[in-house]
């Protein structure tokens, strides 16, 4: 959370873009080479409200990568990319690959109780696509 509030601090607390709220929650994956986290959108500003959140979000993406999917093996890569209608839609796609096998689980674990009920309050919606090479997470928010 520390680290979001910085990137607020640098814009005198007007919002955050993206791809350095990514980076920053990602930063433990990162590689030199950029092989094991791919990160891609047009530059995207997001206000603190949908800011915070987001990091949260990618946070617990992350962490659940590295215990159970694709950052838990020495070949698996995520792809984070995202995009913004016209209209203001930001939609974010998490895809996890080279990991092993992902399956939807029998229950809502904590980490897909704590995504939904973050973006959920923002009007946004997640979708968990549950694929033999890995979770594709998709989230849609208005920003």
């Amino acid at each position: 959370m520390a680290n979001v509030h910085s990137l607020f601090v640098e814009t005198r607390w007007t919002g955050a873009e993206v791809s350095a709220i990514a980076k920053q929650g990602l930063a433990p994956y990162l590689d030199e080479n950029d092989t094991r986290v791919l990160i891609d959108g047009l530059p995207t500003v997001l206000e603190p409200a949908a800011a915070h959140p987001i990091a949260v979000v990618l946070h617990e993406l992350a962490t659940n990568a590295s215990k159970y999917g694709a950052l838990s093996s020495a070949k698996g890569q995520i792809r984070l990319t995202w995009s913004r209608r016209e209209d203001g839609l930001l939609t974010l796609r998490w895809t996890e690959l080279g990991g092993p096998s992902a399956k939807a689980p029998e229950r809502k674990g904590f980490g897909s109780r704590l995504i939904e009920g973050t973006i959920s309050p923002l009007g946004g919606k997640v979708l968990f696509d549950w694929r033999s090479e890995g979770l594709v997470c998709k989230i849609a928010v208005p920003a």
